[in-house]
Formats: structure tokens, sequence, C-alpha cells
């Protein structure tokens, strides 16, 4: 399945909406998130979609983190370790990780990361502190890009691979 979770919308105004589609594009609603949001990141791990943070009504920032495995079924796994908004999402080896974010009043360099069975090691911060950051994987690295943060849009691209570390 390939998995779309909440937004922003007409009323009500944040949305807990989940949306799968299958290998033959065939539609599905499966629970919904856990809190209605926008903002949050997502990623996979072995057979988990991982939908993380964001915003939505009170408490505003979000810690939750939302599991869904491949019969659709969501658990809630441990919570981000910072509730936090516009962070991303990407994988490396056996683990999805969530980077960066806003909580509010500060910009994040948290990394908080999953692994398959859902417990979370504790990998490295990142490089430099921001929020609307681009997330990615290609190979064995999971790659955070940009963002803004502390008055400046910023160029860096921060590297992780397995064992989770950041690289560069």
């Amino acid at each position: 399945y390939a998995l779309f979770a909440g937004g922003y919308g007409s009323s009500p105004t944040y949305k807990d909406t989940v949306d799968a589609y299958d290998t033959s594009l065939t539609q599905s609603t499966p629970t919904a998130l856990s809190a209605a949001r926008r903002y949050l990141a997502g990623a996979s791990v072995g057979n988990y979609a991982l939908f993380a943070g964001g915003s939505g009504s009170s408490p505003t920032y979000k810690d939750t983190v939302d599991a869904y495995n491949a019969s659709l079924t969501r658990s809630i796994p441990t919570p981000l370790s910072v509730a936090r908004n516009y962070l991303a999402g990407a994988s490396v080896g056996d683990h999805a990780l969530f980077a960066g974010g806003y909580d509010g009043s500060s910009y994040r360099s948290t990394v908080d990361a999953y692994d398959a069975s859902l417990t979370q090691p504790t990998p490295t911060a990142l490089s430099v502190s921001r929020s609307n950051l681009a997330g990615a994987s290609v190979g064995d690295y999971a790659l955070f890009a940009g963002g803004y943060g502390d008055g400046s849009y910023r160029d860096t691209v921060d590297a992780y691979s397995v064992p989770v570390a950041r690289l560069y």
C-alpha cells in the first residue's frame, strides 16, 4: 500500500483521514489517525508506514506517531521525543527517521528513529536546527536537506547511514 494521511481543509479544518492505495490503485480508507493534524511527516520501516508529529487542535504541536502495518491496522508507538511540526521523514536500513521541525518556540535539530519493531534508538542530531526541510532515501543513506531556521534559509544536507548516525 501507499498511504497518505492528515492534512488541512474544510470543516473540520484538521484532517485525521488516511487513504490507502494498493498495487491495482484501488483506494481504501483504513482507521483514521489518532489525532487530526497537518504538517506531519511520513516514513516507512519494515512492514510499517509511520506518520509523525504535525500540528492541529490543542495541544497545537503533536508528538504523536501512528504506525500502519501491511494489514492497515493502526498502532501507536512511543511518541516523538519533542512535539513539533514541519519535520521531515526518510528511511535508512531498518530505520525510519523523523528530523528537524518547529516546536512553537524554536527550530529543532532533533532526530527520532524507529526500527522495524517500532522501538527508538537515539541518532545523532542534525548539524543545524531547522524546519520545512526535505527528507529522501537513496541507497544506504537517508538525507535531510534545506529548510529554514533562526532567520535564514538553510542549504545544509545531513546524511545518515546504518548504524543510525549522521555522517555529514
